[in-house]
């Protein structure tokens, strides 16, 4: 990805992060305020997300790891999830200089909606997982005291 994106991402970081963050606030059924703990994590881990977006660094994939991990606790469909990604898509376009390669940011969107699916899927697995396995030990306590 060019090296334009890095820059128009890097002067309007502050005024991009913002509205990133109202609009991703506004995913949770409940409400969320941005100097919440959970607010406070998500500003965190979605700048690192920006600050990662043009160079693909391993900054921005940690960062995608850690807001999936906080999206996938909550009872939010996937899709609703990974709609964060599309409303980044809109702010950068509407901050972005006429004559930038949009295709090279619409690329890098998808790119990074697929690697929060992939990651937020596997948390919610790991999530169902461990209920199953809660399960199975009351069940088995449950059977031992019968038993007794």
């Amino acid at each position: 990805m060019s090296t334009t994106w890095d820059r128009v991402i890097r002067e309007n970081r502050n005024e991009i992060l913002r509205r990133w963050q109202e609009g991703v606030l506004d995913l949770f059924s409940e409400k969320i305020a941005p100097g919440s703990p959970i607010g406070a994590a998500l500003a965190d881990d979605m700048g690192m997300i920006l600050d990662g977006f043009a160079l693909g660094s391993e900054r921005c994939s940690d960062g995608l790891e850690r807001v999936a991990r906080i999206l996938a606790v909550h009872p939010i469909l996937p899709s609703r999830s990974m709609s964060m990604f599309i409303h980044l898509k809109a702010i950068l376009l509407s901050v972005a200089p006429d004559g930038v390669d949009s295709e090279a940011c619409s690329s890098r969107i998808e790119t990074l909606t697929l690697e929060a699916f992939d990651s937020f899927m596997a948390n919610r697995e790991k999530i169902y997982q461990l209920k199953v396995e809660e399960t199975l030990g009351r069940m088995h306590m449950l059977q031992r005291s019968v038993q007794s």
